[in-house]
């Protein structure tokens, strides 16, 4: 038995029993939230790239301040895809 075999075993051993554990404050998940495929503490995978934005939608999306624009244009297209907004 490798060291990490042996870690594992002993934390199952003192692990608590999937019975014992209480999910009372767990909310429960909708077919919404499937069909969304979004959940509030997922974290989509992120690819850097470049592009070229005009000046007043930058201005906007930082009008709030310079910190977090780029999570709001995520949140902007991510709105727009799930609402079905057609790409010209």
């Amino acid at each position: 038995m490798t060291d990490l075999e042996k870690c594992i075993a002993e934390r199952e051993a003192h692990a608590v029993p999937d019975s014992e554990i209480d999910t009372t404050e767990m909310p429960e998940l909708s077919d919404a939230d499937f069909a969304r495929g979004h959940f509030k503490y997922w974290k989509p995978m992120k690819k850097s790239i470049t592009f070229r934005i005009d000046l007043d939608n930058l201005a906007w999306l930082q009008s709030s301040g310079t910190k977090g624009y780029q999570t709001k244009l995520n949140d902007v297209i991510r709105w727009a895809r799930e609402n079905r907004c057609p790409v010209l």
